[in-house]
Formats: structure tokens, C-alpha cells, sequence
């Protein structure tokens, strides 16, 4: 029985949503690695096979292992990420280690931080997810880029770029080497410390003693002679090269490459504004992941310290005030700062203990834990070194998440957020679910979100239908985009279609114009999430 589908026949309802989207830009004729999926529903005795055809598939793609991936049907959404809560394995390219790598993958769909975070979403979790296997390449570079996109090209963007694999720099525990720009125009690039590389090793390389040395390749420079620092579950940890410590991650060529794959790839996606996973190998940039950016570009520059406090990078927009508590075992008391390093699965727990904010010592607003944090609504700074080591617990900070600081508080716990209520009389609010009662906000019109894997969109088009709550519009946002248009008009013909900046809504008739914007707002009616709603096509 063949287990395996291919990226191209990927759909997310059983290969996940990662998968798809790979699938779709594979097919656009964009650089995507070659993959394999073992699909929803593939029952735990046939992993075992699943494991044997992997390994058949790896036999002459795959020379320095696989690593397998989370693709839950529900991951990678337009507003929910669910960035770093689930597994991803490094696993070289043995029967025994290629089935526990599926096994510990697909567990991590049952983990506490999953279900946690898709309550305070709420959304309900996948009982289930796929995995994508792909082959571990060994990039010169790799990293992140979000951009927002207009016209065929990267209008505003940030890049973080590492030497070698990119888990050090998304899981927050390195801060990369930064690119930020507008249009063409390099504004800024901030360079970063990196002591160690990660790289997948070949067999013998994993047996090499400490003190050993291996050849690392470079992007737009002569490879170089890295001395091994150890290695761990497939990886080989080497020392950065003395003479690379001047020499950049990322060349201009590079980074205009990669602008404009991130391009063509939003493009393909129907997205404006796009994060993408990149790794540049020998044959050039490659994507690993994309998904829709749910924050705004930030800034890279850090600012100047304040009075008596430190600076780091802003992460999630916002001012807050509270104690400072160390991450731990036990739960922060409410309302306290939370003071972390990177966040890995847990990220999800320590975040639904409602800290007022977060300040993390390492990372940058691309980590998983700053996105995390930005999906919660809670205020964030990263890569502020001092944090864990110099503020003593129990002190009351101000976090300021918009400029990137941190201090003493000056005076009593000021508000969460910089401004007060703000009117959403231009905004269509962006729920999970029809609301229970009549909002009083003054929003324009409530667009409920359309889960595929937990209702059917007939069911949710009548409970939208005869639901009564005020004059406003009620509508449907389809996160799926555009199903087939006639069929769709045809079957509910009290609603018309309308894709608006890569979105798609059904939209009540007759009730002319669109607002102005989509907002998305926390349980203190704050905006977290907004797009533009303002130019709209039948």
C-alpha cells in the first residue's frame, strides 16, 4: 500500500495546511524542496510502512537525513499561526530513528500548549495533523522574511538570516543578522553574533570527536574550515570561522533573490503580506514554509536605553506594567512581566497565563515567541541580554512593546495599551464564532471566520442567515480562498462573493460597500490584527 503523496496533490484537509501551500507554490514553478506527505488518517500500525517509504524516498535525495514536519489542517492560518507549538525532527535516514521522528510528530498534536492556545483563539484544535517530510539541507544561509507585498514586490520587508540551519534563529535563541527595507532600498542592516553553526552531518562527520574540522559552505563567500563543537540528534555543532566574524550572512545578490522569491511566492498565494522560511543552498534560495504575516513589519533598529532601563527589539506593539517574574515551574503571578530566554513548545503555557508582557533576552520579532505573543495580544520586546540576569524579580517594569524598551515603572501600572478605545465605525470585527449577543462597539460589520475542519459552510451560511443582532452586516470570511464561483452564488443566493487584497468573503446582499478594514480585537477590545478592506471585486 503506497502511504505517500506528493506535494502537488496536496489539499489541506489531509495533508495539512503547510503541505498545501507548498504544493501551490511547487506548482507556480517556485523553489520549493522535494517533500512527501504522510496524510491525516494513516493509521499508527501502518507508520512503520510509512517509515520503510520514506526511507526508499530518501535513498538518493536525502544524503544528510529528513526532517519531518507538523502540517495540522489548521496551522499557518490568516490570523493563528501556531508558530513552534508543534514538533519538527531532524532524523538521519535509519528505520528506527525516520519512525520515531513520524511518531514524535504526530504526538505533538495532542500537547497541552496546542489545545491551550487554540481555546484563547478561539478555535478548535486538529485531532490530527499530517507530516511533511523533507530532505535536511545543508544551506550557506537560512532564515526569515516577512514582507508586506504591492504591485509584484516587497513594498516594506525584514529579513533575519543565520549561518546554517535556521532553528536557532526561530526558535529565539540567536538574534540574526537583520536586512530591513522599503521597495528596493536597503535601509538598514544590523549584524549579529553567531559563536556556533548548525549543520545536518553525514554519518562519519556525526562521529567526529570535538576539535575535528569540516568544510561549511557560505553564501556569496570561499567556504570555509569549522571546527566541531559537538553534535546532537543528526546535527553537527561547529564553531563560526574567525574570518567570517566580518564578513556578512547575507550578500546584496542574496537578499535580492530572496525579495524576489517572497514576491513571486505571495503572488502565487494570493497574500499582500507574507512570512516566509528561506534556506539559500548551492542552487540558490529555496522556500521551506510560507504562511500569511499576522503583524505589521516592525523596525529593526533598536532605541536608545531609557533613563536607568535597557532596549532591545519591539516584538508586539503596546505598554504594560507589572513585576517582573522569571520563567519556571511555577506559574507567574497574574499580571506579572514575564522575563524568558527562547520559547519552545511551552511558549504556549507560560503565554495563557495572562503575563501583562513579555521581555525575552534572545530573539527578534520574527521568533516564535514574539509571534506567539503577537497572536495573544501580549505586549512584547526580545533580544534584551540584561533581562533574565540584571532585573530582579519582583520589580515593577514598563514594558513598552511599540519602542522596544524596558524600565524601572516611573510611576503606578500604567495601561495595557498606548490609546484608549478606539472606534471601529469604519471596521469590519473578525470573530470565530456568530456572536451570542448584539456588540455595542459600533463596528461597521462582523465577519465570522469559516473553520472547513469543524462546520460545514451550508450549516454556517444559514446560522449567519437567521441570526438577528443589529442593523450591521454579518458576513463569512473563507480562509481557504475562492471556491468555484457559480457554484457557490448558486447555492447561497443571499450572498455575493467578494475577494478584497487576497481575501475572501460572502458578503450579504444588498448591502453595498465594504468597510474600510478588518480588525481582529483581544478580550479588551484592542486591535491585535487589522488589513485593509477598501478596494473590493465581484
Amino acid at each position: 500500500m503506497t502511504i505517500l503523496t506528493g506535494l502537488t496533490a496536496c489539499a489541506p484537509s489531509h495533508a495539512g495546511a503547510k503541505a498545501a501551500v507548498l504544493g501551490r507554490l511547487q506548482s507556480s514553478g517556485l523553489p520549493v524542496p522535494d517533500s512527501v506527505v504522510i496524510p491525516v488518517g494513516v493509521a499508527d500500525r501502518d507508520l512503520p510502512g510509512a517509515a520503510g517509504q520514506v526511507l526508499a524516498w530518501a535513498q538518493h535525495r536525502a544524503p544528510y537525513g529528513v526532517i519531518a514536519r507538523s502540517s495540522a489542517p489548521g496551522e499557518d492560518g490568516v490570523t493563528s499561526s501556531f508558530a513552534g507549538l508543534y514538533d519538527s525532527v531532524v532524523a538521519p535516514s535509519t528505520a528506527g530513528q525516520v519512525l520515531a521522528a513520524l511518531r514524535q510528530v504526530r504526538a505533538s498534536a495532542r500537547a497541552p500548549g496546542v489545545a491551550e492556545f487554540a481555546a484563547a483563539r478561539g478555535l478548535r484544535p486538529d485531532d490530527e495533523l499530517a507530516v511533511l517530510v523533507q530532505p535536511v539541507l545543508r544551506p550557506a544561509a537560512a532564515g526569515v522574511l516577512a514582507a508586506q507585498v504591492a504591485d509584484g514586490r516587497c513594498a516594506r520587508w525584514r529579513i533575519e538570516a543565520v549561518r546554517g540551519l535556521a532553528e536557532q534563529l526561530v526558535s529565539g535563541v540567536l538574534t540574526g543578522e537583520t536586512h530591513c527595507g522599503r521597495g528596493p532600498v536597503t535601509e538598514s542592516v544590523a549584524r549579529s553574533g553567531q559563536p556556533f553553526i548548525h549543520l545536518p552531518g553525514t554519518s562519519q562527520e556525526l562521529d567526529l570527536p570535538p576539535g575535528e574540522w569540516i568544510t561549511v559552505p557560505a553564501a556569496g563567500t570561499a567556504a570555509a574550515r569549522a571546527k566541531v563543537a559537538g553534535s546532537a540528534s543528526g546535527v553537527v555543532h561547529l564553531r563560526t570561522p574567525a574570518e567570517w566574524a566580518d564578513t556578512p550572512v547575507l550578500a546584496e545578490q542574496q537578499r535580492e533573490e530572496l525579495l524576489d522569491l517572497a514576491a513571486r511566492a505571495a503572488q502565487a498565494l494570493g497574500l499582500e503580506q507574507i512570512d516566509m522560511e528561506w534556506a539559500v543552498t548551492d542552487e540558490g534560495p529555496v522556500v521551506v514554509q510560507a504562511r500569511p504575516l499576522t503583524q505589521p513589519i516592525r523596525d529593526a533598529a533598536p532605541p536608545e536605553p531609557p533613563a536607568g532601563g535597557w532596549a532591545g527589539l519591539a516584538g508586539v506593539a503596546g505598554i504594560a506594567t507589572g513585576p517582573a517574574a522569571r520563567l519556571g515551574p511555577d506559574p507567574a503571578p497574574d499580571g506579572a512581566v514575564l522575563l524568558c530566554g527562547a520559547l519552545g513548545p511551552e511558549a504556549a503555557a507560560a503565554l495563557l497565563r495572562g503575563p501583562a508582557a513579555v521581555v525575552s533576552s534572545t530573539g527578534g520579532p520574527l521568533s516564535h515567541t514574539a509571534i506567539i505573543a503577537r497572536e495573544l495580544g501580549i505586549p512584547c520586546v526580545t533580544n534584551v541580554p540584561e533581562a533574565v540576569t540584571r532585573i530582579p524579580a519582583g520589580m515593577v517594569i514598563e514594558v513598552d512593546g511599540t519602542a522596544g524598551t524596558v524600565r524601572p515603572a516611573p510611576t503606578v501600572p500604567s495601561p495595557r495599551w498606548e490609546s484608549g478605545p478606539e472606534s471601529y465605525s469604519d471596521a469590519a470585527v473578525l470573530t470565530n464564532r456568530i456572536p451570542d449577543t448584539r456588540p455595542v462597539d459600533g463596528r461597521a460589520a462582523t465577519l465570522v471566520l469559516h473553520d472547513p475542519h469543524s462546520a460545514d459552510l451550508g450549516v454556517l451560511v444559514r446560522a449567519v442567515t437567521t441570526a438577528s443582532l443589529s442593523a450591521a452586516p454579518l458576513g463569512i470570511l473563507l480562509p481557504d480562498g475562492v471556491p468555484p464561483c457559480p457554484v457557490l452564488i448558486t447555492r447561497y443566493p443571499g450572498f455575493v462573493l467578494r475577494t478584497v487584497h487576497g481575501l475572501a468573503l460572502l458578503w450579504p446582499q444588498p448591502t453595498g460597500a465594504l468597510p474600510r478594514r478588518v480588525v481582529t480585537l483581544d478580550s479588551d477590545n484592542n486591535v491585535i490584527f487589522e488589513r485593509p478592506l477598501n478596494r473590493s471585486a465581484s
